[in-house]
């Protein structure tokens, strides 16, 4: 309601002036397109105004001035743009002139160009510290840096206008960015907190996976020591076993001639009975075999 009102004023101060001026108030085009204006209709003001900025007895600082606000309205930013630079070389003391220039930085913005628009827009602001656009001006610069990712300096920019301008227009859109801002802000800290904790979970992951690479290969360099130490011992056993076996059929073969053992020295048996022997070796063997099942399992489950 207060941007028609406004729209409607400046509509018809405009006329006045331009009646002053000695405007051809009766062309059509000029009627329609400030008809257009007044009800917010962009196009057919934009279409309508250009046709009579294009007569010499219209052409007039208020008209231009009219036709690049509709076409700031329209999101017509490069003809806006084109159109300001047109208006600061035909009316370089117009008392619209400060307005146009506040135009200019915004339509720079709007067609990305947010280096120079906070140029444009911070040369307006020295030059007019006192202008009811001022706060509007922070804000556009602020936007510049916010869509550039400087959101310290862009926060800086809208709290300055919460706080030295609490009645402008611009303080509830500045809020909100600054919202916006400590919102990202957060996830921001959070997004790095889960980054260092999975960075985290990953390396104790690795180093559990590399504590159970290294037990299992300590296990299986100690099952294949006893594996090894089993069959050398059951390799000797067997061999003891062989000469126990040996000895006690040289003596049962010996035993029939009494005059060939009177001749010959008495012979010791080994220490351990073949009982004995024969019991430790099939023990060994059992052992063996359930080393030799434990490390093919260990195999086949890599």
């Amino acid at each position: 309601m207060k941007k028609c009102f406004l729209v409607f004023a400046a509509c018809f101060f405009l006329c006045i002036n331009l009646t002053a001026q000695g405007a051809s108030y009766n062309s059509p085009e000029l009627m329609r397109g400030f008809e257009a204006y007044r009800k917010a209709d962009w196009t057919n003001a934009m279409f309508f105004l250009r046709k009579a900025c294009a007569d010499p007895k219209n052409s007039s600082d208020e008209l231009l001035y009219m036709l690049i606000m509709s076409e700031m309205y329209a999101g017509e930013y490069p003809a806006a743009k084109a159109d300001c630079d047109t208006f600061f070389m035909k009316y370089p003391e117009s008392r619209y002139t400060s307005y146009i220039h506040y135009q200019d930085g915004r339509a720079l913005h709007f067609l990305n160009q947010n280096e120079n628009s906070v140029l444009v827009l911070s040369d307006f602001c020295h030059q007019n510290p006192d202008h009811d656009l001022y706060p509007s001006a922070l804000y556009w610069i602020a936007e510049c840096f916010y869509d550039e990712y400087n959101f310290d300096s862009a926060r800086g920019l809208y709290e300055r206008i919460v706080n030295d301008y609490p009645n402008d227009a611009k303080v509830v859109d500045a809020q909100y960015r600054i919202e916006m801002i400590d919102q990202r802000g957060r996830e921001e800290k959070l997004l790095y907190l889960l980054k260092v904790t999975g960075e985290e979970t990953l390396a104790a992951r690795e180093d559990y996976e590399r504590q159970l690479r290294l037990y299992q290969a300590e296990d299986k360099l100690g099952l294949k020591k006893q594996l090894v130490d089993a069959q050398k011992r059951v390799a000797e056993l067997e061999a003891q076993l062989d000469a126990e076996k040996t000895y006690s059929a040289n003596v049962q073969r010996k035993s029939s001639s009494r005059s060939y053992y009177a001749d010959q020295p008495i012979i010791v048996p080994p220490e351990e009975s073949e009982g004995q022997s024969e019991s430790e070796l099939e023990a060994l063997k059992r052992k063996a075999r359930q080393l030799q099942f434990i490390l093919n399992e260990q195999l086949k489950g890599e």
